[in-house]
């Protein structure tokens, strides 16, 4: 029997980000994938800032940006009647190279550290494979399919079939993080149910059965007819959609309305051709398949020790590419407190906490994917009823673009959090296009470029940071307490006015995600109290330690 502290059940993009986090708090694991390497289907393609942030953190952002579309191109999306047709509206999106001139321009905490980036999953997946292989603290297994779990109160012992061999394989751990896609076999075999959380009817009389969609992954160079209204990212009309995946001729076509692909096309190409009304050039096909889109959420993140994150814990529509953004966020909250307990410096609260900061954030996610969903079934309404051109712009024009919702990626909180001391203020003002510049408790931080160049976000330690904007010893007791308890803490002081001023109070204690477990113009009256929550040995209310 092999033994590991921690086994992630699937090597998609969630449960590799979860084994990297695990190995950046030194934490050993297992990685086990059915499959035999990474997915050469492009699926998402849009990396969001706030994951870029932890791409960082984690030491993979270059190489992520070194494989994605290169910085200098725009993410314009233009929405038109086809490419036989006239253009209706463009959303602007600028570059990554833009979006860095912005974040050094506009230093007033409102930035991200890290702009967002293209890149496909099929992208993506080897470059974050390579990382998992070369760390001497992830197992990964390929083809090795996961068959079953049994849980006690010490751990979990699960059981793997590997397919080249035949041969099943027992492994004794004390965590199981279940990251293994839509159709989790972890997810089924706990019996957690799956709901539509209240988002399936959407908000603006969307049908609840969404429609199912037709997409081809082909490769083309006819930049000619592909940009004839101009250049694209994407490009929305009320039949079919293009995503141009990574400006070097790779391309993904959806047919959105059912009676386009029943029966399913025969060629293709042809079939394409015949819905974009032009003789598109296509040099290759690579794949195509029919899928049906939906909004689920698990009713529960986490059976015992075993937890759920990603696709196994909640689906949602690609619009906003919010699916692997958000099972990205679950993977690092999932894999900091997953660590904290193998290290010995984290309680079992840590456990709760996973569902009741990560399950608020699926639903809200699901939630604005919902909303981006029924910009285009308006706009489909909006033809079907013979609307002008005209109106038709007028109303695109007037809808933010789908990606540009740095409020969403940035400034979900964890403000109910068990492991966050509240100081009593009433959570500020949210707007979901901007981030709110805050240390409200549960919130991340504000990003800021110091006074020498550097990045404020790179300041941080891997475990927990305290930052403080005095320097005068009156963080010395949260210190004392936290190494007494065995916290590993990272002490950090910039005297600067413009990172006093954002981050509104003398000291701030930032978790191992950069989300605010607690702040205070001076120590704590009980600093150990404090620190035993925020390492999940205590909950609020407590009159003492749990230790």
């Amino acid at each position: 029997m092999l033994r590991v502290p921690v086994v992630v059940v699937g090597a998609g993009p969630v449960g590799m980000i979860a084994a990297l986090e695990l190995a950046h708090h030194n934490v050993p694991c297992l990685l086990a994938e059915q499959n035999a390497g990474p997915t050469v289907h492009p699926k998402m393609e849009f990396t969001n800032p706030r994951t870029m942030e932890h791409h960082a953190r984690l030491g993979l952002a270059a190489d992520i940006r070194a494989a994605g579309v290169p910085a200098q191109y725009s993410f314009d999306v233009i929405w038109s009647t086809g490419l036989d047709g006239e253009r209706l509206a463009v959303w602007r999106q600028p570059s990554v190279e833009q979006k860095w001139q912005e974040i050094r321009q506009v230093n007033d905490g409102s930035q991200p550290s890290q702009p967002y980036q293209r890149i496909s999953q099929a992208e993506l997946e080897p470059v974050l494979l390579e990382h998992c292989r070369r760390h001497p603290l992830i197992d990964v297994r390929n083809q090795w399919r996961f068959e079953s779990l049994d849980q006690d109160d010490d751990g979990v012992t699960s059981t793997f079939r590997d397919l080249t061999t035949g041969q099943t394989h027992t492994v004794r751990s004390r965590y199981l993080a279940g990251c293994d896609g839509a159709s989790s076999t972890v997810r089924r075999t706990l019996g957690v149910p799956l709901g539509g959380g209240g988002i399936a009817d959407g908000e603006n009389g969307g049908v609840r059965d969404l429609p199912a969609a037709y997409s081809v992954t082909f490769r083309s160079t006819d930049t000619e007819n592909l940009f004839r209204q101009g250049y694209f990212w994407h490009y929305f009309t009320d039949r079919y959609v293009i995503i141009s995946l990574d400006e070097a001729g790779t391309w993904s076509f959806h047919a959105m309305r059912q009676e386009d692909f029943d029966p399913p096309p025969e060629d293709p190409v042809t079939w394409m051709r015949s819905l974009m009304g032009v003789d598109l050039k296509i040099d290759e096909v690579y794949l195509s398949s029919r899928w049906k889109p939906q909004y689920l959420i698990a009713e529960n993140y986490r059976v015992g020790r075993v937890l759920l994150a990603g696709d196994a814990a909640h689906q949602m529509f690609p619009s906003g590419s919010h699916g692997m953004n958000t099972g990205a966020g679950d993977a690092v909250d999932l894999g900091w407190k997953l660590a904290a307990l193998v290290n010995g410096y984290g309680g079992p609260v840590l456990l709760d906490s996973y569902e009741a900061e990560r399950r608020p954030v699926g639903l809200r996610n699901m939630a604005q994917s919902r909303r981006h969903l029924d910009v285009h079934f308006q706009h489909m309404q909006l033809r079907k009823e013979g609307a002008s051109l005209a109106a038709l712009g007028e109303f695109l024009a007037a809808q933010p673009g789908e990606n540009t919702y740095e409020g969403i990626y940035l400034d979900y909180r964890y403000g109910g959090s068990p492991i966050v001391c509240s100081d009593g203020t009433a959570e500020p003002a949210s707007d979901p296009l901007r981030y709110q510049p805050s240390t409200w408790p549960g919130a991340r931080p504000p990003s800021l470029i110091l006074d020498d160049g550097t990045q404020l976000f790179d300041r941080f330690g891997p475990e927990f940071t305290l930052l403080d904007t005095v320097g005068d010893g009156r963080a010395d007791a949260l210190l004392n307490a936290a190494a007494e308890q065995g916290l590993p803490v990272r002490h950090v002081v910039v005297k600067e006015p413009r990172v006093r001023e954002l981050w509104e109070r003398d000291l701030v204690m930032l978790r191992p995600d950069q989300h605010v477990a607690w702040r205070g113009n001076r120590a704590p009256d009980r600093p150990s109290a404090v620190i035993d929550q925020i390492r999940g040995w205590s909950r609020p209310g407590d009159r003492k330690s749990v230790v």
